[in-house]
């Protein structure tokens, strides 16, 4: 075929043929090699004047660096040029009915009667396709990419609460640059179990890749989409508690996940084939006997290599990795709800109640609970969080959320009154003290008190003060013999009325203090 690529070997013959006088024509036919291929190699060997003696003794690869022009033959070929112009169309013309290579042969040379033969168009062609189709080689960074996937085989286990034996769905995570790997057997595929057992493998890494690459699975892509995929809510919100960002793989697209399919034939062998016959107790036990062939598995050597995936891993990739977070990620699950008038909101999973600022009373806000908490979300900022609570038909009040009026009387105490009757007059605080003590309800002595200070503005200070000392004489301690003092002027009366003593008269029948002694 013209300007098929042959070895160094082949043209040292073509050079000492040409040198002994054999035509160009009877090497092509003796050597089966294009006339045009060695009429190139004769051009470029007349350029570099190499003797017999200089082809001889040159190795192999200096010789094809020599010969190996920066502008290739085709490159410099017109005709080439225009035929491969033409590959584009005639791939899309071959999806055709009824189209075939050799109709568009005819067609190309009813337009260039001199160009290729039917055969030197379909070698071409084949070529074009290959280099259209080549895949490009990606690099795998240390700590840059995991890669998620569940197996396409399942295991099997006994499972107690059914009592029988069930299959478990098999989740792999791969780090791109040790490929080091993670095996976990989960119950399901569901959002759930596919989202802990990524966050397990983190914890088992000891440490956090920058990016997440996911099959298009439904537990963790809602639509695939080529240039961007929908990622599902809850796996997206491992990704930022862990602070990684989510690039899925293209959907249809195998290359893209070429390494995955690869460890997962890792997998099939060191994992599965070990397990086939066994029938651990529960998804647990299945669990632990996958962690000891994983450690085996991942600790042997690469093929034709005096180093491990492990060996990689400690040495390259784990100190790659971001840190973990302090805390493991729990799973949320959000829900509408509305803040009832005391700004509170009732959560029915745990028959409790939950405070928010109050002035969101009347607003449906989101909530979004995991395990231990349940945080409360308007317009997609965060407005209030608090710890769950196991005490049903109860309330959690955080006192920034009440109201300031609310604040106020939560927070109101006796000492209140007495501090505020000192500031007036010993007398007042003296009777704010005792008011306070015969009070025996915290809101009603309260309401006295605010009764008392409103007493004080309307009557003054003065008054004030004079009315407590006339009260103070009656010993009766309430807002309303102040009130009555002050109404009816009684305050202003400063003498207060004492009883006359009357003396009895002597009577024989009055013994006297005498008698008793």
């Amino acid at each position: 075929m013209a300007g098929k690529l042959i070895t160094m070997s082949k043209v040292k013959q073509i050079l000492q043929l040409i040198e002994q006088g054999i035509s160009q024509r009877e090497i092509s036919r003796c050597l089966q090699i294009d006339r045009k291929t060695v009429g190139h190699y004769f051009s470029k060997n007349k350029e570099l004047n190499l003797t017999k003696e200089n082809l001889q003794s040159i190795p192999d690869e200096e010789l094809e660096s020599l010969f190996k022009s920066e502008i290739s033959y085709f490159d410099s070929n017109e005709e080439y040029k225009y035929l491969l112009s033409q590959f584009p169309h005639f791939k899309k013309e071959l999806k055709r009915t009824g189209v075939t290579r050799f109709i568009l042969w005819e067609e190309y040379r009813r337009a260039r009667p001199g160009g290729y033969s039917y055969s030197q168009m379909c070698y071409h062609y084949h070529q074009w396709l290959n280099s259209e189709n080549a895949s490009m080689h990606l690099e795998h960074n240390y700590g840059e990419e995991m890669y998620i996937d569940f197996t396409g085989e399942k295991l099997r286990y006994f499972c107690p609460d059914a009592g029988k034996a069930v299959q478990a769905e098999v989740l792999v995570t791969i780090l791109g640059g040790s490929k080091n790997f993670y095996v976990e057997a989960v119950r399901s595929q569901k959002v759930e179990e596919f989202t802990m057992a990524v966050s397990n493998s983190l914890h088992h890494f000891g440490g956090v890749p920058k990016v997440f690459i996911p099959d298009n699975l439904k537990s963790g892509v809602n639509i695939a989409d080529k240039y961007q995929p929908l990622i599902n809510d809850t796996f997206l919100s491992l990704a930022n508690h862990y602070g990684a960002i989510v690039s899925a793989t293209r959907s249809r697209k195998p290359k893209d996940k070429a390494l995955v399919e690869s460890i997962i034939n890792v997998v099939y062998t060191s994992v599965f084939a070990p397990l086939r016959d066994k029938l651990p107790y529960g998804v647990t036990e299945l669990n632990k006997s996958i962690k000891e062939l994983v450690f085996i598995a991942v600790a042997k050597n690469f093929q034709n290599r005096d180093y491990s995936r492990k060996d990689l891993f400690e040495k390259y990739e784990k100190s790659a990795l971001m840190p973990l977070p302090i805390h493991r990620y729990e799973i949320t699950k959000s829900y509408k709800l509305k803040v009832n008038t005391d700004y509170h909101v009732y959560f029915n999973k745990d028959r409790h109640s939950y405070s928010v600022p109050y002035k969101y009373v009347g607003k449906r806000i989101k909530a979004v609970a995991s395990q231990s908490t349940i945080s409360f979300y308007y317009n997609n900022v965060q407005i209030a969080s608090h710890i769950r609570s196991t005490n049903e038909n109860s309330f959690t009040t955080k006192d920034e959320h009440r109201h300031p009026n609310h604040r106020y009387v939560e927070q109101w105490e006796p000492a209140v009154a007495y501090t505020w009757g000192s500031t007036i007059d010993p007398l007042v605080e003296d009777y704010m003290r005792n008011m306070m003590s015969v009070s025996t309800y915290p809101h009603m002595a309260r309401r006295m008190y605010e009764g008392v200070v409103n007493l004080s503005k309307k009557y003054g200070h003065i008054r004030l003060t004079n009315a407590c000392k006339r009260a103070l004489s009656y010993r009766v301690y309430d807002y309303s013999t102040l009130k009555n003092i002050l109404s009816n002027n009684l305050d202003n009366h400063t003498r207060v009325p004492v009883t006359k003593v009357v003396k009895l008269p002597l009577h024989e029948n009055i013994r006297g203090a005498q008698y008793y002694k």
